[in-house]
């Protein structure tokens, strides 16, 4: 999955530099607009039916009939829905290109509604190499459309298309391999069961994804698409590393913690190795995108996009809690705490808007800035959440936050030592921070080469002999 992802992420990191290169901050900031309202009206049409499907401890065949009626016909009522209110939509942003866009991608509905119950079947089973397959391929037409489009001049219909393409090819694919019975049924005790779980889940996703986009929804409606457009360049290139990590963890422990819901010592190791990886990563990512903000705007989108730099700067800053919470959460969802989970993600998604809407009058630093606060708070009510589950002390969750405090200062260092090479030699952008990794990369080699355990950690330790020995047996 970790594999996949990267290969994904990597894919999707040069699509961005081609495409901010072909389109304008106000195309992207068009199309930004329309997904806030696609993906959160999605989570409704969903209801939570494909978690409740992984998480449940005696699926049966009704439970999957039920859960597919359910899906389709709530995707429909959605598709007529945005198609009809689409001209309200956009009255509200202010953007009246939103009226026929929103009508076109209302199709991602019926898409995505038709394969739910697939793609829950794929992660309960732990197919974790065919839906990195399938998300690799759904991608690759994403960026082959969208890029074809831009050249020959299609401006923000090129991003428009390329989603639609992308949701179309993955739904296929997803129905293909993982091919159920596809009849409707409405079994009355599974529908029950589904959506109690379903419910709880829908109400923390509202919540969560509200939190997501509510700061996009403020720099939209006051700040305008072409601020908007930079805000979400700046907020994608944080999240792109967030993603490569954190939505693998997610999805790889949600089912495998649900396997073991009931057992606390497996689901401490999983919760200590999570959170532990996550700052091992993060915390070194997050202090190279902020030294180097400015040299990564200029080689990836050029001296126009420059103005985003303040606020990835920032939200960098937010990398380790972004990333950590999903730990926390997949714990929640696997031990069926839905209903404490949510009230946790309605206070996210109230200082995101708050925190997003008082930052808005000094910009989107500002913006950045509240985002930055609302992520760290929910990383603490979501940990305090999975201390209720596990055996850990707040002592301990510090101490597994060691190992990636230790890799930061090593990237501290490494930039130091660039830095004095740079003024001899006067470096350009890219060669500036190619060496600063490649030292940074030296000192973790060196680390695990001399073995010192009591500066990684137990955890770290653990996982290294994990990947080693995964190595060898291939």
């Amino acid at each position: 999955m970790f594999s996949g992802t990267g290969l994904q992420a990597g894919l999707q990191f040069a699509v961005t530099i081609t495409l901010a290169r072909l389109l304008t901050p106000h195309d992207f900031g068009v199309v930004s607009a329309a997904m806030v309202v696609i993906t959160f009206t999605t989570i409704f049409s969903l209801i939570g039916v494909g978690p409740a499907i992984i998480q449940h401890p005696k699926l049966n065949d009704l439970h999957i009939r039920t859960g597919f009626l359910i899906t389709v016909l709530l995707s429909f009522l959605f598709m007529i829905g945005m198609f009809l209110m689409s001209p309200l939509i956009a009255t509200f942003f202010e953007i009246p290109e939103l009226t026929l866009i929103l009508k076109v991608l209302s199709i991602m509905f019926v898409t995505k509604g038709f394969a739910v119950i697939s793609e829950s079947l794929v992660q309960r089973k732990l197919k974790f190499k065919l839906l990195a397959g399938i998300n690799i391929v759904s991608y690759l037409t994403y960026a082959l459309v969208g890029i074809v489009l831009a050249l020959i001049g299609f401006n923000y219909w090129a991003l428009v298309m390329a989603q639609i393409t992308q949701s179309i090819v993955k739904s296929i694919l997803l129905i293909v391999t993982e091919n159920h019975s596809m009849k409707f049924s409405l079994h009355k005790e599974s529908a029950k069961e589904l959506l109690f779980f379903g419910g709880g889940y829908t109400i923390a996703r509202i919540s969560n994804h509200f939190a997501l986009q509510a700061d996009n929804l403020v720099v939209g409606k006051w700040l305008g698409a072409n601020f908007l457009g930079l805000y979400n360049r700046a907020y994608q290139l944080m999240v792109m590393p967030a993603n490569l990590f954190g939505q693998v963890l997610d999805k790889v422990l949600f089912p495998l913690m649900a396997k073991v819901q009931n057992k606390k010592e497996p689901l401490s190791q999983s919760f200590r190795v999570g959170i532990t990886s996550v700052a091992f990563f993060t915390i070194p990512v997050s202090l190279f995108i902020f030294i180097y903000s400015k040299e990564i705007v200029l080689i990836l989108f050029g001296k126009r996009w420059l103005d985003l730099m303040p606020a990835l700067q920032i939200l960098s800053l937010g990398l380790l809690f972004r990333t950590g919470y999903k730990i926390s959460d997949s714990l929640a969802r696997a031990t069926g705490a839905v209903y404490r989970r949510a009230w946790r993600q309605v206070i996210y998604a109230i200082m995101v808007f708050f925190g997003s809407w008082i930052g808005h009058h000094w910009g989107i630093t500002g913006v950045s800035t509240g985002v930055l606060l609302a992520i760290v708070i929910n990383y603490i009510l979501m940990t305090h959440l999975s201390m209720k589950f596990i055996n850990l002390t707040v002592v301990d969750f510090i101490k597994i936050h060691f190992p990636g405090l230790f890799t930061g200062i090593l990237v501290v260092l490494s930039v130091f030592i660039t830095s004095k090479i740079n003024i001899i030699y006067n470096l350009n952008d890219f060669v500036l921070m190619f060496i600063s990794f490649v030292l940074f990369a030296t000192f973790v080699f060196l680390l695990f080469l001399l073995k010192i355990d009591q500066l990684l950690g137990n955890e770290v330790v653990w996982i290294k002999n994990r990947v080693l020995s995964m190595i060898r047996k291939k």
